[in-house]
């Protein structure tokens, strides 16, 4: 089981990315596989559970006064790519990708809940398209 490298700092929305913003629940690092968490909120997504395991994107940015660029607290507005391409991540081409156990983590190997993130393009490109693949 290897996590994807992730480099927040050059982690960007890449061609026709689709691009949705939500409001935080809780801390989220760039890079983070995130899940619908409450009402228009989201946190890292989490494989080991079935509402923390549907992933519905990526965590890509801070929004506008954030304390951070590369991280962002509960209540912070956040940009989440839904599908489409981002950089920054270390994957390898042809590769699919999860959510792991681990909340935030992208990973090659499935979590105890099976949620697809995306699909690595090349060795910086993830192809975000999440998919449910088995909450059973």
């Amino acid at each position: 089981m290897a996590d994807v490298t992730v480099t927040a700092a050059s982690v960007r929305p890449l061609g026709n990315a689709i691009v949705e913003r939500f409001t935080a629940s809780a801390a989220i690092d760039v890079g983070a596989p995130v899940s619908i968490s409450g009402n228009g909120t989201v946190a890292a997504a989490d494989g080991s559970t079935v509402a923390g395991g549907r992933c519905i994107g990526v965590m890509v940015a801070v929004q506008p006064n954030g304390a951070s660029t590369t991280a962002a607290a509960s209540g912070e507005e956040v940009d989440v790519v839904t599908h489409g391409r981002i950089s920054g991540c270390g994957c390898v081409a042809n590769t699919p990708y999860y959510v792991d156990d681990d909340a935030g983590i992208i990973s090659d190997t499935a979590g105890t809940k099976s949620n697809l993130v995306g699909i690595g393009i090349d060795t910086d490109t993830l192809m975000v398209r999440p998919e449910l693949v088995d909450l059973a």
